[in-house]
């Protein structure tokens, strides 16, 4: 089985037989006192009377017997105290499952569902007792009542052959009264059969929505705990790929820078002393820039911070490229402006333009990235265009890229995510120049420009 079974248990199947045992004795009790004459009246029926008392107390005591084995094996795999509506909830599931030995994904059958912890038959001993207990306690007055808690519970077991075996058993035992127990059931009377025959029909169909109910409460619970688990792998998903993100946007750009200029170094051998020199400046800040960087995102990833403590510092990033970059605000909108907008918003352009500035260096070394950041008043919004012209591959220049850079599509792709994120979007155009042009919503810069 899948859980451990106590005290309560034992104690609540021996309450179940007392109370079928009490209302047994008092339905046998007005019966023998209704059907049975006098013994001194009955005069040869007498030895037939005895009998028959000692078939309804025999085959009562024997129903009675049966019904606290069956409570004890009722097939369950989940505690019935558990299986309350008020109870059975994900966090009170959750802790059944990891109690149980069922902690990860075990709970669940092979196709998805859940119905590994639905009712079982229980094994064919308990079965096989409680088609015995309801054959004999359905003759009885005194097992009527444990018979008709053996058919519930045997119903309750999810299995339709069960349900129709119980059903045929109840009738075949009521047809065997006509004929053990005359003085209590009477001759055979086609209405009374069926009214008896579709009572022990609606036993069954209680026992079947009992199960059903309790299968429905266990469904609901584990759906609810995938659906957390579900939502926790989409989260967990999430910061990684903004981990991703965050990690290809700090470093990538400046490694790129890295590559591309010691790349040129080890091959242009014709470079004059300035040029080395301004080479190996550019070098050398971007890797003091990518080192900075990482810590920094290190230390987001470390802290509760879910942001970015990156210092979006666009001027300075164009200021280190001013030969090859060119930076523009179109009117109304002014440097002033921009630093006014929310960080979020600071960041995301920012890696625009360190974006934009990576494939130029990786793409087109040597042409002149123009950078636009305009306001679109009818989106309330802000335009950034990169471009920048194609650039024919010279043979030392080409080899050098090809030798240090290979482009993934991470970037652009990251950088899409970003924009979306935000309401915003981003388009790339290859002919006749390369263009980037992205938009993100920045509702509170209207007032800054009213």
């Amino acid at each position: 089985m899948t859980y451990h079974r106590g005290g309560n248990t034992l104690l609540h199947a021996l309450l179940w037989t007392g109370v079928c045992l009490a209302v047994g004795v008092l339905i046998l009790a007005i019966g023998v006192g209704a059907q049975w004459p006098d013994p001194q009246d009955a005069g040869g029926q007498a030895g037939a009377l005895r009998a028959e008392l000692f078939v309804h107390i025999a085959f009562g005591i024997v129903a009675l017997a049966c019904l606290p084995i069956v409570l004890l094996f009722d097939g369950r795999t989940i505690p019935r105290k558990t299986l309350r509506p008020k109870v059975l909830a994900a966090e009170k599931f959750r802790d059944f499952l990891t109690a149980s030995g069922r902690g990860g994904e075990e709970f669940l059958a092979e196709d998805g569902s859940v119905e590994s912890l639905q009712r079982r038959p229980g094994g064919w001993i308990p079965v096989a007792v409680g088609l015995l207990g309801i054959l004999l306690g359905t003759i009885s007055l005194l097992g009527a009542v444990a018979a008709s808690a053996l058919l519930i519970t045997l119903s309750a077991r999810r299995s339709w052959s069960l349900d129709f075996a119980c059903l045929a058993v109840a009738i075949a035992s009521q047809s065997m009264a006509y004929t053990l127990t005359p003085n209590a059931f009477g001759q055979f009377e086609l209405p009374i059969f069926l009214v008896n025959g579709a009572v022990f029909a609606i036993l069954v169909v209680i026992g079947v929505i009992r199960g059903a109910r309790e299968q429905g409460l266990i469904d609901t619970a584990a759906q609810t705990l995938l659906r957390e688990r579900s939502r926790q792998d989409r989260a967990v998903a999430e910061v990684r790929r903004g981990i991703a993100r965050d990690m290809h946007d700090s470093l990538s750009h400046h490694l790129s820078v890295i590559a591309m200029y010691s790349g040129a170094l080890s091959v242009r051998r014709d470079l004059d002393p300035e040029s080395v020199h301004e080479s190996a400046r550019l070098i050398a800040a971007s890797a003091r820039r990518s080192g900075i960087e990482l810590r920094e995102v290190l230390t987001m990833l470390r802290g509760d911070d879910q942001g970015t403590v990156i210092d979006p510092d666009l001027e300075r990033l164009i200021a280190d490229r001013s030969d090859t970059v060119e930076l523009t605000y179109a009117q109304p909108l002014t440097p002033e402006l921009l630093h006014s907008v929310g960080a979020l918003e600071r960041t995301t352009i920012y890696r625009f333009a360190q974006e934009a500035i990576t494939n130029a260096v990786k793409h087109a070394p040597g042409q002149k990235l123009l950078l636009t950041l305009s306001w679109i008043s009818e989106l309330e919004s802000v335009e950034m265009l990169a471009c920048n012209a194609h650039i024919a591959d010279a043979p030392t220049v080409a080899k050098a890229r090809d030798q240090s850079l290979a482009g993934s599509g991470l970037g652009l792709r990251g950088l899409k995510e970003r924009m979306e994120a935000m309401g915003g979007d981003l388009s790339v155009a290859r002919t006749p120049d390369f263009e980037l042009r992205a938009r993100i919503p920045v509702p509170n810069l209207k007032e800054e420009i009213a």
